[in-house]
């Protein structure tokens, strides 16, 4: 039972990895886009709100909404270097 469930960690690990390459290869055609249009990497407004409501999803599933601005603040850092 136990090896059972380590296993099923094992598996949505290695989906949370494979969404998190889809996250920044549509990161990279933001990036793209925003070249393309002059727009600066960071755009403080659209982060607020990014940030706000993942936090808030986290809550409504019980997850620490603190353990997932930690998250997103790493996500974000690398996504801004990807657009550099």
């Amino acid at each position: 039972m136990l090896e059972q469930l380590r296993n099923q960690i094992d598996e949505v690990d290695q989906q949370i990895i494979d969404l998190l390459a889809l996250r920044f290869e549509l990161v990279k055609k933001v990036w793209e886009r925003k070249k393309q249009n002059n727009i600066a990497p960071l755009q403080p407004k659209r982060w607020e709100k990014v940030l706000q409501t993942r936090k808030a999803g986290a809550k409504q599933k019980g997850v620490n909404p603190d353990l997932v601005e930690k998250i997103w603040n790493l996500i974000h850092k690398e996504a801004l270097n990807l657009e550099q």
